[in-house]
């Protein structure tokens, strides 16, 4: 039971105070007439006054309401490191136990979540405490290892006015650790161009030591070279594709280092072209040559220049010299030796390696140098397309040439000139380049009406004519790629003849995937990363199964098995447990090793850049709040808890306060006058009878 002092004035206080006022002002106008008892009639004045505000005595019965302490347990990925997890439910259950051990104290417990962009401790805390009485937080404690990615600058106003916020660290903050720090990344870059890495090589107390880097792009290993910890690195690194180019920079494990998920940097740059610059070269006037053009010269995006041979010399001697039977002159020299690298595609069209008479002697219109030349731009990363005529079955075909060496198929030596429907085979469903158009039926298409017989040599036919001969092949030569279509015809789709057929679609696609268009390839894999799966998939034009190789985050791999869904396409899934960026590799067809970058939360995770044990990161929340820092060490020791007044200290080398607010809640109450009202005006009356009677003597 408690009891207090009260008022419950019988009339409004302005009432009572004009009252009193009258009353002493009358008073004092009869003291200077001359009357005498002054004081005493003041004091009846009070009493009156007293009397009117109604003294009470309050007795209530209170039930004390304990005091919140907020435990915050740091369960971020980060915390795995080490012995941190054992040490911190080692120090959790101590401090319950300390905790459970103070009267009037309620224990609120919350976990700070793994999550996508580091530590968000300070958040937790805020969604705590907004559901929590303020007046009643005696304090916050927090088990973390220090590593909170979202403290503010100033963290004054977190925490309600004196309440403390102490931190009890957990990890080893001697622990070695080397990471690599990003300075400049790139996000864009011009395929065939440089772009220009820059990072740092960090292992705090081990500077000047060498490590080594391995620099791998879209997968395949590029470089690899030492590095020395503490200086700034510049990695060039030259964009292949169009689309997402993947860099990897990995440094090597150092000695006993905490983790070495931060071992590893992993950027995406997009690859773009300016403009593709196509070299056309048509071997005599036809129909088909304009159909080219118009193919060629719809893209905007497209730089074409085009020659066509119009005379026909060897056919009739004329005895002139080339330049003067050109309306211009033919720029072998400078379009297949200075410049033929600064061409994305080169396309032949029906063109004859025929000889020319000039006074006497005879020449090819292209030497065996330049179509020499041309092989070599192949297979160091340029393109090829052959449309091939019936000259193609000749000696003077591009078959009996240097260019052999790139091609995928050679000739027989005879033509088939039946009417036939182009159809797609097994593959040319799968493909990428042709896969859109299986859904139509073939019948459709537009005749043609003369193919090249020919014999395949490698590479992949995707499109035939009735019998299964070839008409379309594709083949990659080393880092190039080329493409052969075995007939003249193809241009009859583009005039609507008999139907026509997808001429437009279907040659632009060709056209970009030998450009190297990423979503053309026919062997590709792809991951991504859903609700914690690392979902794959795999397309294989040769339809055959091969397990998947998984390098995780912390740098060890997993052997995966796909399952066929359908023909030439494989799936699989795996748990991604871990924040960072999975590589998935398998062996391609043609033995080229096939790569994909998926990421579980960022590609670079925040929780994992800085992973030693520090208490300076939350040292501002717990200064500006009155707490205190304690280490917990190997043996999981927590300090002395106990509850301090709300102006007392709240933390010590060895202690952390709580404070006692001392709140409760009202379950009963009565009042009772303070005194009688009778004894009221007694008092009134016996000090007006007195001064009365001194008036009167």
């Amino acid at each position: 039971m408690n009891s207090s002092f009260v008022f419950d004035p019988m009339l409004p206080i302005w009432v009572i105070i004009s009252l009193t006022v009258l009353v002493i002002a009358a008073a004092t106008f009869g003291q200077w007439r001359g009357l005498k008892s002054f004081i005493l009639r003041a004091i009846a004045a009070f009493i009156l006054a007293g009397a009117l505000l109604n003294p009470q005595t309050l007795i209530e019965q209170r039930t004390p309401l304990p005091d919140i302490a907020l435990v915050i347990s740091d369960n971020s990925e980060s915390m795995a490191f080490g012995t941190r997890k054992q040490v911190s439910e080692t120090v959790h259950t101590r401090l319950l136990d300390a905790l459970n051990g103070l009267e009037n104290l309620e224990l609120i417990n919350v976990n700070v979540a793994p999550g996508t962009d580091g530590t968000r401790l300070t958040q937790t805390m805020i969604d705590a405490l907004a559901g929590l009485p303020a007046d009643r937080i005696a304090g916050v404690i927090a088990i973390t290892d220090g590593q909170v990615h979202d403290l503010p600058e100033n963290p004054a106003n977190l925490l309600p006015p004196g309440v403390p916020f102490h931190s009890i660290i957990t990890g080893d903050k001697t622990a070695r650790d080397r990471r690599l720090d990003a300075l400049i990344t790139p996000k864009y870059g011009m395929v065939g161009e440089t772009a220009r890495f820059e990072l740092r090589l960090a292992d705090p107390g081990f500077e000047g030591e060498q490590a080594e880097l391995e620099i791998r792009l879209n997968g395949e290993l590029v470089a690899r070279f030492a590095a020395t910890v503490g200086d700034k690195i510049t990695i060039p690194v030259k964009i292949e594709k169009r689309g997402v180019n993947t860099v990897e920079i990995r440094a090597s494990a150092a000695e006993n280092e905490l983790t070495t998920l931060n071992n590893v940097l992993v950027a995406e740059i997009s690859g773009v072209r300016d403009r593709l610059r196509v070299l056309l070269i048509t071997g005599e006037p036809h129909m088909g040559g304009r159909a080219w053009r118009n193919l060629l010269k719809s893209d905007p995006s497209v730089d074409l220049i085009q020659f066509t041979i119009l005379t026909t010399p060897g056919v009739k001697n004329t005895y002139a010299p080339p330049r003067e039977l050109s309306l211009i002159r033919f720029p072998d020299r400078e379009l297949f030796e200075d410049k033929l690298d600064e061409f994305d595609l080169v396309i032949f069209d029906q063109f004859e390696r025929r000889t020319m008479a000039a006074r006497g002697r005879s020449r090819p219109i292209l030497s065996p140098y330049y179509i020499s030349n041309v092989s070599k731009y192949v297979e160091n990363g340029g393109a090829l397309l052959v449309a091939a005529g019936p000259a193609y079955a000749t000696d003077d075909g591009l078959a009996r040439s240097p260019l052999i060496a790139v091609l995928p198929a050679r000739p027989t030596g005879k033509t088939t000139d039946t009417n036939f429907r182009p159809n797609l085979n097994d593959k040319g469903k799968r493909h990428p380049i042709t896969s859109i158009f299986k859904g139509e039926i073939s019948a459709k298409w537009g005749r043609w009406y003369r193919s090249i017989d020919a014999e395949v040599i490698k590479g992949d036919v995707l499109m035939v004519n009735d019998d299964g001969a070839p008409l379309l092949v594709v083949d990659k030569v080393r880092k190039g790629r080329v493409a052969l279509l075995l007939s003249d015809q193809a241009w009859l789709w583009s005039k609507g003849h008999d139907g026509g057929g997808p001429y437009n679609e279907m040659f632009r696609r060709l056209s970009h995937w030998l450009m190297g268009e990423p979503d053309l390839e026919a062997d590709r894999l792809k991951a991504r990363v859903e609700n914690g799966m690392l979902q794959i998939e795999r397309w294989a034009l040769d339809d055959k199964n091969a397990p998947v190789q998984v390098l995780h985050p912390a740098g060890t791999t997993e052997s995966l098995s796909l399952r066929r869904v359908s023909p030439g396409y494989f799936t699989g899934s795996l748990k991604a447990g871990v924040q960072g960026a999975y590589r998935v590799t398998v062996s391609g067809n043609g033995g080229d090793d096939l790569s994909s970058i998926a990421a579980a939360g960022a590609l670079n995770p925040t929780e994992f850049k800085h992973v030693i044990a520090t208490d300076k990161i939350l040292a501002p929340l717990v200064n500006v709040s009155g707490g205190g820092t304690f280490w917990a060490g190997n043996a999981g020791t927590v300090p002395t808890v106990r509850k301090v007044s709300a102006n007392g200290k709240t933390s010590g080398a060895d202690f952390a306060g709580l404070i006692a607010h001392e709140k409760y809640s009202v379950t009963a109450s009565r009042r009772t006058p303070f005194a009688p009202t009778w004894i009221y005006f007694l008092l009134i009356l016996t000090a007006l009878l007195i001064a009365w009677r001194l008036e009167g003597n």
